[in-house]
């Protein structure tokens, strides 16, 4: 068969050599997500291999480390561009290279894709975000490199795993509420498994009475979602991310409910865009530069759980509880 070249992947795509060099060798910060997505897939589809690769694989592991992105349905197809895991990745990619490394990212929606990913440029590690622990148990057995699971709640042995302390941020923020005379919280999720659940037990931990919210993770079904919710009955909301939260006050905007006058909203990860909402939000914010150190070296030290903490961060979409008639 014949070589492939980077100019064939090139020419394939429409791009300049210089474009997917600058991919595959990290220097992409002028490249869109959609762009280097492209390019990882079609150079994984077309079996290239680049010529340091060539020398590195077989006995000898590469400096090379991957990040893989489950592309869950809720990013519509845009996982990269979720303000979360774009700054995960920076913090990632800036541990990378404090160890040495180089960072490659993928997203995918398979564990098999994660392996073939990995398997593919001969890595040194494999940190993995977003998945189910089936799916990291599954990893384990099928790679004989370190992984590294972000966000993992399997207590199976073998890899290590970067967990945020989901249960104490939701009590926090709870327990912040309470503070303020609220009661009666209306919790919003697209789910009730892992963080999630954890999160929503917190709130409840600080002694509030719940209503779950479940909502689609699309995001046009959400909008309408949140369009025809009633929140008469409660003084505050807790969104599990504050991809929700701040979409939520969006809509309440556009209904009329004032926040934090009519109804309080908090969230939780702390995305440097909440600062910018209106009103700013109050959220339980992650260390995402911990957890990105922490999972780079997790890879170099024995299979361990390590958690990362949390501290509320308070804005101005929350405030004291109004008198529900």
């Amino acid at each position: 068969m014949e070589k492939i070249r980077l100019r064939d992947i090139a020419d394939a795509l429409g791009l300049s050599v210089a474009t997917v060099s600058n991919v595959l060798n990290g220097k992409d910060s002028k490249v869109s997500p959609a762009t280097r997505i492209r390019v990882l897939e079609a150079v994984e589809g077309s079996g290239y291999l680049p010529e340091r690769a060539e020398v590195l694989l077989g006995r000898n592991p590469s400096r090379m480390v991957g990040l893989v992105v489950n592309d869950h349905p809720e990013y519509s197809g845009h996982p990269l561009e979720d303000p979360y895991n774009a700054r995960f990745i920076s913090f990632l990619q800036r541990a990378a290279v404090g160890h040495g490394l180089e960072l490659l990212v993928k997203t995918a929606r398979t564990w098999e894709e994660a392996a073939q990913f990995a398997s593919m440029w001969n890595m040194t590690g494999l940190v993995v975000s977003g998945f189910c622990d089936a799916d990291y148990v599954s990893l384990r057995q099928e790679m004989k490199i370190p992984l590294a699971a972000c966000d993992a709640f399997s207590r199976e042995a073998g890899f290590s795993s970067v967990t945020v302390q989901d249960r104490k941020g939701g009590r926090l923020a709870g327990e912040h509420l309470k503070s303020l005379g609220h009661s009666r919280v209306t919790c919003i999720t697209t789910n009730m498994i892992c963080d999630d659940f954890e999160r929503i037990q917190g709130i409840r931990d600080a002694g509030l009475q719940t209503d779950l919210f479940m909502i689609s993770g699309d995001r046009t079904v959400m909008r309408e979602q949140f369009r025809q919710h009633d929140f008469s009955h409660v003084t505050a909301v807790f969104c599990v991310s504050d991809r929700q939260a701040m979409e939520l006050l969006c809509i309440l905007h556009e209904r009329g409910i004032r926040v934090p006058e009519d109804l309080s909203v908090i969230g939780f990860d702390g995305i440097e865009a909440g600062i910018w909402a209106v009103p700013p939000l109050t959220t339980i914010a992650q260390d995402l530069e911990a957890k990105a150190e922490t999972a780079i070296a997790s890879l170099f030290e024995d299979p361990a759980s390590h958690l990362i903490d949390v501290e509320l961060t308070v804005r101005r979409s929350t405030g004291y509880a109004k008198t529900i008639l």
